[in-house]
């Protein structure tokens, strides 16, 4: 009974944490603000001590196993990378007319390098922060219906930011809460500084509320779809999917749009093969729903009406730009330049958080008037990748995001950990044309939801009747 217990205390810390520490991340303008970025460091650090203590109890358990470290080889290794980059600094201060500059160290080793060792360390310190309470899921939860919850909790929150963000938008504030707060970027959304983060965080968001409609809808108890919590869930899975075109980001309201066509088209096939099993009309249920997504469609279509044709006037003046100079823009040049500064150090690359006092020297574009544009992020977090921790530290987190993707696919996952593997696929995906991953919060869901997928496959590969 008292293993129980300490087993059950374990696990409702771990779930809360996890919950707590997205909800404040994305609360706190993204986490992108200089005062939160500390305390996410310093709160997701106290996941170490769920870590320590959930190791102590499995040593003394004879039934249970610790095969679930294995998961942070990788993440012992970047660790090990980025601090040894700390070793090496390419850069030292300077005074240039008065003015404070990074002055570069020439000649360097090929070792691993970092143009501003405290900055990395702070980075580092965050990333850990920011992963080892979603790897604590894997690590401490027991019960399914625990995942569920803390989905449910996530969802739930995006849906209140959701709310947030619509009345912000449809009164036209002018900043963040209503305008108390001056947003540095003025495509915000909810309380998220920059669009294209709130899309990445919605986009998870709104695959754990289709994976827990899926779930619901599909129970052999459940009961018709209207009156159980699956119809109020494909409520807030479509109030969230409303705020992609309304936050103006052209990119995720693509992928959401993706997403809901990819659970259409589920739910179809499972509904047809519903039917033809039961020998019942196929016909009339299918078009239904069809009819029913394309109202959906167009309701959101109606909301965002204003802003969908700004944004494709924007778009038909860029496409004109682009066949006036003859090339795809300003970001080709920017993606080229960071591959420039990626291949100088392709093995370790300048260190983490050394992207922007080293692109300087890699930067080509100027504004109008001859001055450089400054760039703090690549508008890719792949190419950044590179560009900061070289081949060696992108594989490394290449591993650390396949080892529960496999984890998942092998295990045969249901819907719910499906529909989190796809909405984490998804953000992946959109990580190569922008900087999903440059949003503490994002982060932290990403994680949290990739590590709930695999856990819940886990369980439900062990409930599941084996196969005679």
């Amino acid at each position: 009974m008292f293993v129980l217990t300490r087993h059950f205390f374990l696990e409702l810390f771990a779930v809360l944490h996890a919950a707590a520490l997205v909800i404040f991340a994305s609360w706190a303008l993204g986490g992108n603000i200089a005062w939160a970025r500390p305390v996410l460091s310093i709160f997701g650090s106290l996941g170490l001590v769920l870590t320590i203590a959930a190791i102590f109890i499995r040593l003394r358990d004879e039934r249970a196993s610790l095969r679930a470290l294995h998961f942070l080889w990788p993440l012992l290794g970047y660790n090990a990378l980025v601090l040894l980059s700390t070793l090496q600094p390419a850069f030292t201060s300077g005074v240039i007319y008065g003015a404070n500059v990074l002055v570069p160290i020439t000649p360097l080793t090929g070792w691993p390098c970092s143009a501003q060792p405290t900055e990395t360390l702070l980075e580092l310190w965050l990333f850990n922060a920011l992963f080892i309470p979603a790897f604590n899921l894997l690590l401490c939860v027991r019960m399914r219906h625990s995942l569920r919850a803390l989905l449910l909790i996530l969802a739930g929150n995006a849906v209140v930011l959701a709310i947030f963000g619509t009345l912000q938008k449809l009164t036209h504030s002018s900043g963040l809460f209503f305008g108390a707060i001056a947003s540095p970027n003025k495509t915000f959304f909810a309380s998220f500084i920059y669009h294209n983060h709130w899309g990445a965080f919605v986009l998870l968001m709104l695959a754990a509320a289709l994976g827990l409609v899926f779930r619901h809808a599909l129970r052999p108890d459940s009961r018709d779809f209207f009156h159980s919590p699956a119809f109020l869930g494909l409520v807030a899975a479509l109030l969230l999917a409303a705020t992609a075109p309304l936050s103006t980001s052209r990119s995720s309201s693509a992928l959401v749009a993706l997403l809901l066509g990819l659970a259409l088209l589920d739910a179809l096939r499972r509904l047809i093969n519903r039917r033809s099993s039961e020998k019942r009309s196929r016909f009339a249920p299918a078009l239904a729903l069809v009819l029913t997504a394309l109202i959906a469609a167009y309701a959101i279509f109606d909301l965002a009406r204003p802003i969908i044709a700004a944004r494709a006037t924007d778009t038909r003046e860029q496409l004109a730009a682009m066949r006036a100079t003859g090339g795809i823009g300003s970001r080709a040049t920017l993606y080229a330049d960071t591959w420039r500064m990626a291949a100088d150090r392709p093995a370790f690359g300048w260190g983490l958080g050394s992207y922007a006092p080293v692109f300087q020297r890699y930067n080509t574009q100027q504004s109008i008037d001859s001055l450089p544009i400054i760039y703090v992020d690549a508008h890719s977090d792949w190419l950044q990748s590179l560009a900061e921790t070289g081949f060696t530290g992108t594989a490394l987190i290449g591993l650390l995001v396949l080892i529960p993707v496999v984890t998942t696919l092998r295990h045969r996952p249901g819907p719910l950990p499906a529909y989190l593997l796809a909405g984490c696929g998804l953000v992946l995906l959109y990580a190569w044309i922008e900087f999903p991953f440059g949003c503490p919060a994002v982060i932290a869901a990403f994680w949290i939801t990739l590590f709930s997928a695999a856990r819940l496959a886990q369980l439900d590969a062990h409930d599941r009747p084996a196969r005679v």
